[in-house]
């Protein structure tokens, strides 16, 4: 018998179009990813009710006939308030409702199939790694180069010494930036794993850098923490609609190891024990 591959999670396609309830699932299920469609609010709602323990991620369009989107988005909301959602839509007028009701992404089509799949997978392995279901095979111990952007000196070097000194199952390798350019900058020798981006800094925000950096100025890291003191409401959203873990300033430093150690499981980013 072939053992089949262990599914990543469960995807709940809702759209009225056939063509694209089709496409998306056909394309995600060779990434690992369970699917089920539903073709109205009305048809989702009730897998939902069905199924939602078993549902980790609900991609939604808005414009369907009876019962809309939003709709759908507002019942989701009041039954399962943590069941994720990304919205595709043609539209772009109803988006900060959407960003009111919680969301992970708001996609315009046409989208890029890459970003769509990218968020897709930081949402889904976000919920397994709180779930625990991350572990360490045997014999072997998280490893990564990271780099730090951050405008606080005090907070890279604080960071700096955490990491590199205070960790016994993991190897980290720091380096830290002041500015999003020297960042860029930095990240061509250093070729870093994983960044820890601060938000607000002078000149480049931290959105703006990552931007840049999944554009091709600069190596970039695989996958980013945001660790920030933002607490303008509008700042504080910029930071969390990039989708990755988020940490306010000051932060128990034993959480942010922890979380680096599942990125570091989820990329492979492992090195055997000395």
């Amino acid at each position: 018998m072939v053992d089949m591959p262990k599914s990543k999670g469960t995807i709940l396609i809702v759209d009225d179009e056939p063509d694209v309830l089709w496409f998306i699932s056909k394309t995600s299920q060779p990434l690992g990813y369970d699917t089920l469609t539903a073709g109205s609010g009305m048809e989702a709602l009730k897998i939902i009710e069905d199924c939602w323990e078993r549902i980790d991620l609900v991609i939604l369009d808005l414009h369907m006939p009876g019962m809309g989107g939003i709709e759908v988005l507002k019942s989701i909301r009041k039954h399962h308030p943590n069941l994720a959602v990304i919205v595709l839509t043609a539209y772009a007028d109803e988006q900060e409702e959407c960003e009111k009701l919680g969301i992970e992404a708001y996609f315009r089509k046409p989208y890029s199939l890459k970003e769509l799949y990218g968020r897709i997978e930081t949402v889904i392995d976000r919920k397994v790694e709180e779930k625990g279901g991350v572990e360490v095979e045997a014999g072997y111990e998280p490893c990564a180069k990271i780099l730090i952007a951050d405008d606080e000196k005090d907070v890279c070097e604080l960071l700096t010494a955490a990491l590199t000194e205070d960790v016994a199952d993991a190897h980290f390798e720091v380096k830290w930036a002041l500015s999003g350019d020297e960042a860029l900058r930095l990240s061509r020798e250093f070729e870093p794993d994983i960044g820890i981006i601060d938000i607000k800094m002078p000149h480049m925000w931290g959105d703006e850098l990552i931007e840049r950096f999944k554009k091709g100025e600069g190596c970039s890291p695989k996958d980013f923490v945001i660790y920030t003191s933002v607490a303008d409401p509008g700042q504080m959203d910029r930071a969390k609609k990039l989708g990755y873990k988020f940490f306010s300033k000051p932060t128990d430093l034993e959480t942010l190891v922890e979380v680096l150690k599942k990125i570091c499981v989820r990329h492979k980013l492992l090195r055997k024990k000395a």
